[in-house]
């Protein structure tokens, strides 16, 4: 206890204004770092090593975006679910259960291809290239499209 009392306090590299409390280190405080030995930094003050966020707009859009795409999702299933119950006989006489199997497979796979394109897009344009992301997820809304729901499945 006796250690605590001769514990005086510093002024802090972290931000101006802030103070350290504890023992004197040695060794230099990196901007980089928030918390040392009780140190406590300011989340304002390193803005530079923030990330980039979106705009309340930009999140908007992106749950539109979203939601389309859940929807596509989601009419892709049934209609895989659909198609498959209409056909599989057909499939099995004619390609074998092998090649059924594989047929419907293929279909519920294709089911998950537009949330696949919103994750993708998300990740790999980060926060930084907003508009490449919405050309992305605009030319994706376009190219996913269910079209047997146009064409009656047939």
């Amino acid at each position: 206890m006796g250690k605590q009392a001769d514990r005086a306090a510093r002024e802090s590299r972290l931000a101006s204004g802030w103070t350290v409390e504890g023992e004197d280190h040695q060794a230099p405080l990196s901007g980089n770092e928030n918390a040392v030995d009780g140190a406590i930094a300011d989340p304002q003050s390193n803005d530079a090593a923030r990330p980039q966020q979106f705009s309340a707009a930009m999140l908007v859009v992106l749950g539109i975006l979203g939601g389309i795409y859940l929807l596509y999702s989601m009419v892709w299933l049934s209609w895989a679910k659909a198609y498959t119950d209409a056909k599989h006989l057909e499939w099995a006489a004619s390609m074998g259960s092998l090649g059924d199997v594989l047929q419907t497979v293929l279909f519920f796979l294709a089911a998950f291809a537009p949330v696949l394109w919103f994750v993708t897009a998300l990740v790999s344009h980060g926060r930084g290239r907003t508009r490449r992301l919405l050309l992305w997820l605009v030319l994706g809304v376009l190219l996913l499209v269910p079209l047997p729901m146009f064409s009656g499945g047939n």
